[in-house]
């Protein structure tokens, strides 16, 4: 079954792990990629801080994990089962609601990002402030540089809306 109201970022993880190479991801989408979506859908964020805390209080069946992807070296949300997550990521940050009950995780490999929230949006705002800010919202790995959002994802971006809503 398909949730209908689940935010778009959970929706276009779940849009580019079932997209064909070289679109398909394994880990998850970068903070600049994410925002860049949202923007292509006509719901910008007016920033990180948004964003991250449109994640935070999201609700939905997983946890997001904020990780440092090991295969392009950037920032990424992903999605994670509940099970696991407070199984496998006991060690990481993770953020909880005023019920005491996690919500978000930093995993290890993102610790310099920051333990607390605002450390993290301002560390994540720093780092991607300058695609942000010239709306190159995709991470070309080959050429080690943000780029455009070419066509095909354009449309995968767009499908979200179209298949999802």
């Amino acid at each position: 079954m398909k949730r209908f109201d689940n935010p778009y970022w959970y929706k276009l993880i779940k849009v580019f792990k079932e997209a064909d190479p070289p679109y398909k991801i394994t880990t998850g989408l970068t903070i600049p990629f994410i925002i860049g979506s949202y923007e292509l859908l006509g719901e910008p964020f007016e920033s990180v801080a948004n964003l991250v805390f449109s994640i935070r209080g999201s609700e939905i069946d997983k946890f997001p994990v904020i990780q440092k992807c090991p295969d392009i070296r950037k920032h990424v949300v992903m999605v994670e089962e509940k099970e696991i997550c407070n199984k496998t990521y006991e060690k990481d940050i993770p953020f909880k609601n005023p019920l005491g009950k996690n919500i978000l995780f930093i995993s290890r490999n993102a610790l310099l990002l920051g333990s607390t929230i605002e450390k993290v949006i301002w560390n994540l705002s720093e780092e991607y402030s300058d695609p942000i800010d010239n709306k190159k919202y995709s991470w070309s790995k080959s050429k080690e540089r943000w780029r455009d959002f070419d066509e095909n994802e354009k449309e995968l971006i767009k499908s979200v809306k179209k298949n999802y809503s």
